[in-house]
């Protein structure tokens, strides 16, 4: 088990491999997962479905598309910018999963695409409060993936 350090001056962050930080992020956090299994359903319907469960009012943090047969991560991304006060803004992880992807594809067709392509997805996400910026979370899951596999998932386009 190789653990990449980086340091800034007396800093250092360890970044452990990708399922062990997911793990611990999960052991202290709230977290969750819902299936995608059926691309003539609109993911979106499935996005409001599951979070409409959810009691927690706010829904920042950062989420992880994998392909259900093997586990493979296909995509990291985050809910949830902090503003200069320290309060969460803009998309949480309901509306980043259902914003428009990369050109200007829908959401819906984005998901409906990988499903097809990958088969069932399982989509995880970890609900972060204020300490944890969601962008630095979620560059730390990135480099941890990039660490292990030389490369970024499957749909990540750049870290």
């Amino acid at each position: 088990m190789e653990l990449q350090n980086m340091s800034w001056g007396d800093n250092m962050i360890v970044i452990e491999p990708f399922e062990d930080e997911m793990a611990s992020l999960k052991e202290a956090h709230e977290h969750g997962s819902f299936e995608y299994a059926n691309p003539l359903r609109t993911f979106s319907s499935c996005v409001r479905l599951h979070f409409s469960r959810t009691k927690r009012l706010e829904k920042y943090g950062v989420y992880v598309v994998r392909q259900r047969s093997i586990g493979e991560v296909l995509y990291i991304g985050k809910g949830g910018t902090i503003d200069p006060e320290g309060k969460f803004r803009e998309q949480d992880i309901p509306d980043r999963l259902t914003n428009v992807k990369a050109h200007d594809i829908s959401a819906n067709r984005w998901f409906a695409n990988l499903c097809q392509e990958k088969g069932p997805l399982l989509i995880e996400y970890v609900f972060l409060s204020t300490s944890k910026s969601p962008a630095l979370v979620e560059a730390t899951l990135l480099q941890a993936y990039l660490n292990e596999h030389h490369r970024l998932p499957y749909k990540n386009k750049s870290l």
